[in-house]
Order: structure tokens, then C-alpha cells, then sequence
């Protein structure tokens, strides 16, 4: 989301707070402090909770240490470091069932299901148990909660020491209603192990089977542990406890606080923003309930109820309400100047909405660090502006065409077809301000410094601007928009071929077209030079020329074990085999302590590991615009990668079915497009029939393919240079210089 204006001052705060990212306001120590100085307190939770740390907790209740010699044995371990990214998950399948496995993943959900049925009631009782299990998942996806809970039973008796089967109950349980048998499978678990993994989980578990139940106070004190001793979750317990704040009375002024913190660990947290707004518009804060929910309506802009609250809320402010929202906004040119390396050119259109779809302007603003000229394409140069003059684009309605006017709205140029503004020493640089849209939720209007030209194409009904710039000018950009935390060299420099090939790429494929790529692509995001500074073209410089063959280009922020490919981001294989049950437990692994891409913070997980939970009517309600299903009922993947990436999703209702046939339309129906990747399995929890909430469990970001950023940062830091990072994740791929001509 676009950054806080701060009153039209020149401005470059490059972690400026934002509806769904916000400044972190609290380290870990102040989190811990906030929650035992207040929400403790207001809570009631027994003193026992009181004592536990995240270094010095026993990870097993001390009741269970009598019960069985398993759990004896492991009372006495600490939550440090090495229990934490400590994984006790095996991923064996007897081979009859990895054969079945193998139509799950090629989008035959019925023979899939109906394969494993054969092998149900088979003599081997360890066969007869792992197919149950999978029977379990499948049919929990199909809405069949009873055969679910028959065949999890089933597979609980036939291997009653598996621990994952005990947990698989209990969530099963848990997405009956039957709460209270949820709750006995988690204290079970404990009984079978003593690992974080399935702790963690089960107290999860248990902490939504308190919360759905009604008793808030036990829920919050199982959120209590979580919130201390598991960074992986923080934001969705953070969610959580702000939700059990917000309703209990004598904690509600702590609601905000947890929320904060649950977007600060994870921007992504669309339920945390919605409650935000809606607490905000409780306390009357009209200007935070206005940014809040025009951020909702940006992501959801079909949604009826946000479109009330936005019409209410622009009414309120007027004129000024964009004003409010969060849009970078500047003065003057902040860079000035930049050296300019020839090189193909890329056409970028400008303020592009999610789709990719370039923004229809009505009005800008431009002023040049140097001196610019604009030249009409039949009648060449018309006008020079000055250094540091500000000039106005102005699609004029009367005419159709689009106006060029001074700082006092004197029209110094028309043209109803395409313009040029261009500098006259390339070095210098152009920045478009203020830019006003007749949907202002679509794009991120956010000014930005440009080098290269700036094209107008007046439209139907406004105009479009494409930047015309080279690759190479364009490369430190696109790195500042994506690379946040990287900062080794190799890594960044191994980011900047991918960028350049992929750049190439788009210029050959699309040639033909007005612009080659938008502002806010699937691989490129452009927020302007002025995010620039010096590692970025360092990183460009060093690595120029180079660019990949014989390999499709991506990235990708965050990585967990395993990429869509199958390349592993750590030194030890997990052992990895498909198949719907192992799918749920790759999700419940803890992130190894050789994850390549593990952040510094153990607070900020939220990019390898997540959860979240959306409201049924949401996703009814996204569904209905384009199908009327009813009722949700069932939500079953139709469509998955060999090792269990979700393609295609369909929705079942009471009136019918919907398909989303791609990951992002999946993504937007079940989370207005927030979810962080295609990698997930879902916890639907149902009230009889039909589904209430639906709970995601998923692992790091994107589709996993191409370079994982912060991976490639863990490589970087262990000694491997750019060309090697890029062979580690492209092992396929060719490395050309275009200066030589050689390749490697």
C-alpha cells in the first residue's frame, strides 16, 4: 500500500507506516511487557501463565509428566533455540499410496479419493491407517464432516502412537463443532509427544475450541503461550487476542494495541485490518476508519458494505479525502541526478491497479530537475520547462484532449494524441506528483522520480503515462521496491540479472504493444528513484550485461523448505513426499535452523510461515460476483503441483459450485487477494451444514518459483557469489554475457 502523506512536505521516510503494514512500534521485549502489564491483568489469567517466557518455559504442562514415559522423557525441555527449529516430521508413504497420491496432484480429486478407498480396510494396518488419514483430509475438504471424523477414528485406532493422526483428530473435531472432543484429541497429543511442532499446534487448537466454545478467558490463556514462546504465529495471535479484547469490556482499550502488532508482523493480515477499521469507527476516529477501509475497498472493491463506508466516508471529507489516504507525496526531485547507461529500452505504463491495468489519469503534476522538452510526434518540440517549474497534465472533458498548463492553469499546450516529455541531459530526472484518478482505490498514486521519457497518451476519457526508459536505469529501481531486508551484495546482484532477463524478456515478447510492462507487475514493482541508494547500483553495475537463457525469470520474496521446483532452501532433505496428509504436516513443520531465508528476528516468520482466518460471508460474497453458490459448504482443490501447490480451488454451495481456476483468483475469493502464496491447506469450520470461518494454514511467499530473495540472501551470507545463487535457483538455466557473447 501506498505511504502516509505527510502535509505536501518533502519526504522520504523509507518505513512509513501503512493500513496494512505498519510501523513497528513495539520490539519483542515490549510486546511481552504490554501483554503482562495490562492484558494479563484485565484478563484474569491465572498466575501460573504469568511466569512463562519464551526462554525459560517448559514446552509440556507439568501435569503430563506422570502420564507417559514419552512425555516424561521430553518435560523437561526448554523452548530454545534448538527445540524450536527442531523437526520430529517424517513424510514416509508406503508406496502403494504414493502411487494415488499422484492423481491428487494431477487434478483427479474423485479418483484420487475413491484410490485411496480401496486401500481403507487393507491387512497391513499401518497401510489401512495412512490411507484413513488421507480419507480424513479429503473428505473434510468435500464438506462429508462425518465420513471425516469415521476415517480419522478409524486411522487413530489402527495406529494409535502416531502423534500427527491424534492432532489430525483434533482438528478435525475442531472443524466439526465438536469442541469439547477437540479439546480431549489436543490434550491427548501430549501425552504422545512433547515437540514444539505439535505442541504449538495443539494449543492453537485448543485455543480456537475455547474461543468458538465461548470462553473467552481460556482461550486467551492458551494465546498467552503462544504469544510468548511461538514466533511463527505471532501476527494471527496477535489477531486473536485483539479480537478477544475488542470483545470483553474491561480490555477493549487493549484491542488496538494487539492489532497494531498483528499488522506489524504481518502486513498481509486482512481480518486485523478489517476489525481496525471497525473499532476505529466505534471510537468515532473518522480519519483512521477512512484510511482503513479505503485500503479494504482498494483490495475488495466489489464489496457493497465497504462501498457504504467509503461513500460515507468521502462525503465526510470531501475534496481532501485523498489527502488522507496513503500516497507518497513530494515537493521537488530528490535524487536530481543519475548516471545513465545506454541500453534497450522499456516501455513501463504508470500507475497500474492490480490487474495491470494502467490507470485512466484526469490530472498530474511534473516538475524536471533539468531542463525537458515536450515534442508532439507530427510537430516536434513545442515547449521547453525549466528546471524545477512546475507544469499540470489536465485531461480536459470539453475537448477530449488533454491540456498542458502552467503553475496558474494557463494552457501553454493541447493534443488530443501522444506527447513526449523528455530531459535534455539524461542524467537528469522527472517527477510526477499529485496524480488524481477518477477511482482513486485502484493504483497506488504515489508520486515518483522518473529518468528516461515520460509519455502521454491522452484516452477516451483521461490519459495514460508510459515511462520510456532503459533497462539498466530501470534495474536499481526495481531492486529498491522489492529487496527490503536483502543486503548482501551476491544477492542483490543475483536480483538484478533476474530483473535485467526478465526485463529483456518482456521488451522482445511485447514489442508490439504501447508498453511492455506495468508499475505494479506480477515481477516488477516500481515506486521510483528516489527509493534508490548506492548498494542497489552497486549491485546493478557489478552484474551488467549478464542476463539468463533457456530459463524463465521470476522471484520471489520468502522461501520454505522446498521451492515449486523442488529445490531445497537448506542443507538437510526433509524427505519430502507428497500427498494430501503431508501437505498439513510440511505446514506444521517448523522452519529448520539452515533455512537458507531464516530472518534475523524471530519475530518476523510472517514470510516463511502463516495463518489466517476469513469470515464465510466474505468469501460467499466474492464468490456472488460471479456466481450465486448459497451457502458455502465445501471448499476442495481441484488442481495442484507435484508437491501440493493449490492451482485451482472449487466452492461448493447449497445452490451450486463455483470454480477459481488460477491461484489468484483462489487468492481473491478467499482473501480479497492477501494470501501470501499458493502453498496451503485449508481448516473450514462448520455450524451444521454450512461453513462459519474458514482457517488457512500456509508456508512462505508467491508461487515458488525463480529466486527466492531472502534465500538467496542466506546463500549470499554462507560465501556463494551472484552466479552461483542464480545456478542454485535457475539449474537449468544458461548465463550470457550480451557484451561477449559467451555463456556458462
Amino acid at each position: 500500500m501506498p505511504p502516509i502523506p505527510l502535509g505536501g512536505t518533502p519526504y522520504r521516510n523509507l518505513t512509513a507506516c501503512r493500513p496494512l503494514g505498519h510501523c513497528i512500534w513495539y520490539n519483542l521485549y515490549m510486546r511481552r511487557y504490554i501483554f503482562f502489564a495490562g492484558f494479563l491483568v484485565l484478563f484474569g489469567v491465572g498466575a501460573g501463565f504469568s511466569q512463562t517466557t519464551a526462554a525459560d518455559s517448559n514446552v509440556l504442562p507439568a501435569q503430563t509428566v506422570s502420564k507417559a514415559s514419552l512425555a516424561a522423557k521430553h518435560a523437561d525441555s526448554k523452548l530454545n533455540e534448538t527445540v524450536l527449529h527442531k523437526s520430529v516430521l517424517n513424510y514416509s508413504l508406503p508406496a502403494e499410496l504414493a502411487e494415488v497420491a499422484q492423481k491428487c496432484a494431477a487434478g483427479e480429486p474423485d479418483e484420487c479419493y475413491f484410490s485411496y478407498k480401496t486401500f481403507e480396510n487393507a491387512a497391513d494396518s499401518k497401510l489401512a491407517a495412512a490411507a484413513n488419514l488421507e480419507l480424513s483430509v479429503l473428505s473434510l475438504q468435500r464438506g462429508l464432516v462425518k465420513q471425516a471424523l469415521s476415517y480419522i477414528n478409524r486411522a487413530c485406532e489402527l495406529n494409535p502412537d502416531d502423534p500427527f493422526m491424534e492432532l489430525t483428530r483434533g482438528w478435525t473435531y475442531l472443524a466439526a463443532g465438536k469442541y469439547k472432543k477437540a479439546r480431549k484429541s489436543f490434550d491427548d497429543l501430549m501425552y504422545l509427544t512433547a515437540d514444539f511442532e505439535y505442541v504449538s499446534s495443539s494449543k492453537t487448537g485448543n485455543a480456537l475450541s475455547w474461543y468458538l466454545s465461548g470462553n473467552k478467558e481460556k482461550s486467551a490463556a492458551e494465546w498467552q503461550y503462544l504469544y510468548t514462546a511461538n514466533p511463527y504465529n505471532i501476527s494471527f495471535v496477535s489477531y486473536m487476542l485483539g479480537k478477544i479484547a475488542a470483545e470483553m469490556k474491561a480490555s477493549r482499550h487493549l484491542a488496538p494495541v494487539f492489532l497494531q502488532q498483528a499488522l506489524t508482523h504481518d502486513s498481509k493480515n486482512y481480518a486485523a485490518a478489517k476489525l481496525f477499521a471497525q473499532l476505529a469507527e466505534k471510537d468515532k476516529n473518522k480519519l483512521r476508519s477512512w484510511q482503513y477501509y479505503a485500503t479494504l475497498y482498494s483490495l475488495d472493491p466489489d464489496n457493497k458494505q465497504l462501498a457504504k463506508k467509503i461513500a460515507k466516508y468521502s462525503k465526510e471529507f470531501g475534496n481532501k479525502s485523498i489527502d488522507y489516504l496513503f500516497y507518497l507525496r513530494l515537493d521537488q526531485p530528490i535524487v536530481h541526478e543519475l548516471p545513465s547507461t545506454p541500453s534497450p529500452k522499456i516501455k513501463m505504463a504508470l500507475y497500474a491497479n492490480r490487474e495491470q491495468t494502467p490507470q485512466e489519469l484526469q490530472a498530474i503534476s511534473f516538475q524536471p530537475s533539468g531542463t525537458a522538452t515536450v515534442t508532439d510526434e507530427k510537430l516536434g518540440e513545442v515547449l521547453r520547462v525549466p528546471s524545477y517549474i512546475d507544469k499540470q497534465i489536465v485531461f480536459n472533458p470539453l475537448t477530449g484532449g488533454v491540456d498542458l498548463q502552467n503553475a496558474k492553469g494557463h494552457i501553454e499546450f493541447s493534443a488530443k494524441r501522444p506527447f513526449t516529455i523528455s530531459l535534455v541531459h539524461p542524467e537528469r530526472t522527472l517527477l510526477i506528483k499529485n496524480a488524481q484518478a477518477e477511482n482513486i482505490f485502484s493504483a497506488d498514486l504515489s508520486d515518483k522520480e522518473l529518468q528516461g521519457e515520460l509519455i502521454v497518451v491522452p484516452t477516451s476519457g483521461g490519459f495514460m503515462l508510459v515511462n520510456n526508459v532503459n533497462a539498466e536505469d530501470l534495474i536499481p529501481a526495481l531492486l529498491a521496491s522489492r529487496v527490503q531486508s536483502i543486503t548482501h551484495p551476491a544477492a542483490l546482484e543475483a536480483f538484478a540479472v533476474v530483473l535485467r532477463s526478465a526485463l529483456l524478456q518482456a521488451a522482445e515478447e511485447q514489442k508490439d504493444r504501447p508498453y511492455f510492462i506495468t508499475d505494479n507487475d506480477t515481477d516488477f514493482k516500481f515506486k521510483g528513484i528516489n527509493l534508490i541508494f548506492k548498494t542497489l547500483l552497486d549491485a546493478s553495475k557489478e552484474s551488467a550485461k549478464i542476463r539468463l537463457t533457456q530459463a524463465q525469470a521470476g522471484s520471489y520474496d520468502n522461501c520454505g523448505v522446498l521451492t515449486a521446483d523442488q529445490i531445497q532452501n537448506t542443507a538437510d532433505k526433509p524427505g519430502y513426499i507428497f500427498s494430501p496428509a503431508n501437505v498439513s504436516k510440511y505446514l506444521l513443520s517448523n522452519p529448520p535452523a539452515d533455512l537458507y531465508s531464516r530472518p534475523q528476528d524471530p519475530t518476523q516468520w510472517s514470510g516463511i510461515k502463516w495463518m489466517y482466518v476469513y469470515d464465510e460471508k466474505e468469501i460467499q460474497n466474492r464468490i456472488a460476483y460471479k456466481q450465486n453458490i448459497g451457502k458455502l459448504r465445501a471448499i476442495m482443490p481441484t488442481s495442484l503441483t507435484p508437491n501440493g501447490r493449490i492451482l485451482s480451488i472449487r466452492f461448493e454451495g447449497s445452490k451450486g459450485s463455483y470454480e477459481a481456476k488460477t491461484p489468484q483468483e483462489a487468492a481473491f475469493i478467499l482473501s480479497a487477494g492477501t494470501m501470501r502464496s499458493n502453498l496451503f491447506d485449508i481448516v473450514p469450520l462448520y455450524k451444521g451444514k454450512n461453513i462459519k470461518s474458514v482457517l488457512v494454514r500456509g508456508y512462505d511467499t508467491g508461487f515458488g518459483y525463480g529466486l527466492c530473495l531472502q534465500g538467496a540472501d542466506g546463500l549470499a551470507k554462507k560465501g556463494m557469489d551472484y552466479k552461483g545463487i542464480i545456478k542454485y535457483y535457475f539449474p537449468n538455466a544458461r548465463i550470457l554475457n550480451t557484451t561477449t557473447g559467451t555463456i556458462n
